[in-house]
């Protein structure tokens, strides 16, 4: 062994000798101290990895088919301690800075979990995209990175903005931006760039000076229909990447859509399809979960091949047991109609003929190993949920983010009836703090739509969707980021009632109306009943004593806000209206 190994284990064990020295004498006047005992053994044990991690580091860096290299910070001192990886295989930093892999040939890209109290590094200036990656190439063996650490250590509170599906394209999607029906013909990179960015710049602008902001796209940036365009993804990473925001994405089935070719345009503007990075108390692990079948396209819900749960188990091994894990794909693992042959039945009736994740149960058994719990996000479907469902007796919440798209840029609304927009998270030391939904070019405080229930939207109504009373005043509110957690009331009369939560497999009347009339790139069964795969569970209903009565709906969220809205604003013309168009 080299003198540096030595001194690893020279310094595990003086370690341990000083802390059985000192218990003892405590001992001795003091009751016995299990968690200052944890913190050294704490201590032996990184001695004995950073033991380890050099011996590793050693055993390849004179091989052939190894990678290795220095991580440095700015001054030039060592950054020790630092996962590494290529897809494959994990290790950390030793205390030079240095690591070592076993070439992988499957390996595209080497990249290192950013720290919590490094910079999360980006392209550039003006393309604020993360950038914490190399692509591996035969003929190189050395790759160096350069951290800088953040001026404040780690970042207590900051914000997370998810958005989900961006999904571009390269046609003009037919939009309509007044009551006249008059078409408008604007790219749909024009589109995001002008309503979701600039609305995201406001939101940012809004925060306390010196607010750090991140981001997270959740896949399907584009989609190629309307004719190939290779520039389409550099498009779309630079309209992401153009707030002061330090943007992440993980990769979607629009995204490579079984392509090798479109798959390498991701890759090229994104990297790794496979990574983690740390921000706060939380470590964010993004996977793509887009696995192709011959007879299905892709399957639903979304699978992880051996290979990524090797990797994932590997990533997860080297992180700390206090952080939150935050689970990042595109694809839901909690439901699906195009199960993979190992996925399980939901059980749910009202949810009939979805599956979970044939991963799921392995995942959520990593995941609880972790003292501040975890969070599964994802995109994809096009409408919002909070999906909960409960697997081996474990109850288990998805977030699956609602499309900054809406229906692929056809209207200002998700089929679900949610308007375009993205979500915005607060965390803060150890916990998450806040969440709303921000429509796009609405403000924060509108997160709810109402309606009637006999309102004959193009020949939808509500109340025959859901079998509910046509001639009795009935009101129905849309409240974009509800779960069960969320208390929602009517005030009729100066009394507070209870709303009826809808959770099942159905549609929404005033989107599907909507649609039904002017959507042409996509097929009307997406937006319908005859979708299978819609589940609307924040959808609430209240008869009132008098048809006449003026109503209050009052939401109150989980992190102390309370949203309303009254029966003025009930949406009764099917068309003039925010669907249509945005109203300045």
């Amino acid at each position: 062994m080299k003198r540096q190994h030595y001194t690893y284990i020279l310094a595990a064990l003086v370690a341990g000798l000083i802390a059985v020295m000192a218990m003892s004498r405590k001992e001795a006047v003091e009751p016995f101290d299990a968690a200052a005992m944890q913190r050294v053994m704490g201590g032996m044990a990184g001695c004995f990895d950073a033991w380890l991690a050099a011996r590793q580091r050693d055993s390849l860096a004179n091989k052939l088919d190894s990678i290795s290299g220095h991580l440095t910070f700015a001054d030039g001192t060592a950054a020790k301690g630092v996962v590494v990886s290529d897809g494959t295989s994990c290790t950390r930093t030793d205390s030079t800075g240095r690591y070592a892999l076993l070439r992988d040939k499957k390996a595209r890209f080497v990249f290192y979990t950013v720290p919590s109290d490094c910079e999360v590094p980006v392209h550039s200036d003006s393309d604020r995209t993360a950038f914490f990656y190399q692509p591996v190439t035969r003929r190189r063996a050395t790759y160096d990175f350069r951290l800088t650490r953040l001026p404040g250590g780690i970042e207590r509170n900051y914000r997370m903005i998810v958005i989900g599906d961006p999904q571009v394209t390269n046609a003009m999607n037919p939009f309509y931006t007044g009551p006249n029906d008059n078409l408008v013909e604007k790219s749909d990179v024009a589109r995001f760039n002008d309503e979701t960015m600039t609305d995201i710049r406001r939101t940012i602008d809004a925060l306390p000076d010196a607010t750090p902001v991140y981001g997270l796209s959740m896949g399907d940036n584009v989609q190629y229909y309307g004719g190939y365009n290779s520039e389409l993804q550099q498009q779309i990473r630079a309209a992401l990447g153009s707030s002061r925001m330090r943007l992440f994405s993980v990769i979607g089935n629009h995204d490579q859509d079984g392509s090798a070719l479109y798959r390498s345009k991701w890759e090229q503007c994104w990297g790794p399809t496979d990574y983690s990075f740390n921000r706060g108390n939380e470590h964010y692990v993004c996977l793509n979960n887009v696995q192709f079948t011959r007879h299905k396209s892709y399957y639903s819900p979304g699978e992880l091949t051996d290979r990524q749960m090797k990797w994932l188990r590997q990533d997860l091994a080297l992180t700390p047991r206090h952080m939150r894990v935050v689970l990042c794909y595109h694809i839901p693992l909690t439901f699906g109609t195009i199960p993979g042959a190992k996925a399980s039945p939901l059980g749910i009736v009202s949810e009939e003929r979805h599956y979970y994740s044939s991963r799921l149960p392995e995942l959520l058994k990593l995941l609880n190993q972790y003292e501040g719990g975890y969070e599964l996000f994802c995109g994809h479907t096009h409408f919002a949920m909070h999906h909960e469902i409960e697997v081996n007796g474990e109850r288990v919440v998805e977030r699956c983010h609602a499309a900054a798209c809406g229906n692929i840029w056809q209207s200002n609304i998700n089929i679900c009836g949610t308007p375009n927009g993205y979500y915005v998270y607060t965390f803060d030391d150890k916990r998450l703090a806040d969440c709303y939904y921000k429509g796009t070019f609405w403000p924060v405080t509108r997160q709810m739509t109402l309606f009637r229930a006999a309102t004959d939207f193009n020949g939808e109504r509500y109340a025959n969707d859901w079998n509910l009373p046509h001639d009795t005043g009935l009101i129905v509110a849309n409240v974009f980021n509800a779960d069960s957690r969320w208390d929602i009331t009517v005030v009729e009369n100066g009394l507070e009632h209870p709303m009826h939560r809808i959770s099942s497999c159905g549609q929404d009347a005033f989107a599907t109306g909507y649609h039904h009339k002017y959507c042409q790139a996509m097929p009307y069964r997406f937006v319908s009943k005859q979708n299978g795969y819609l589940v609307m569970n924040h959808l609430f209903y209240y008869e009132p004593h008098s048809r006449d009565s003026r109503l209050t709906v009052r939401a109150r969220d989980p992190y102390g806000h309370i949203y309303e809205c009254n029966t003025a604003e009930v949406v009764t013309v099917p068309f003039y209206n925010f669907a249509h168009y945005y109203r300045r």
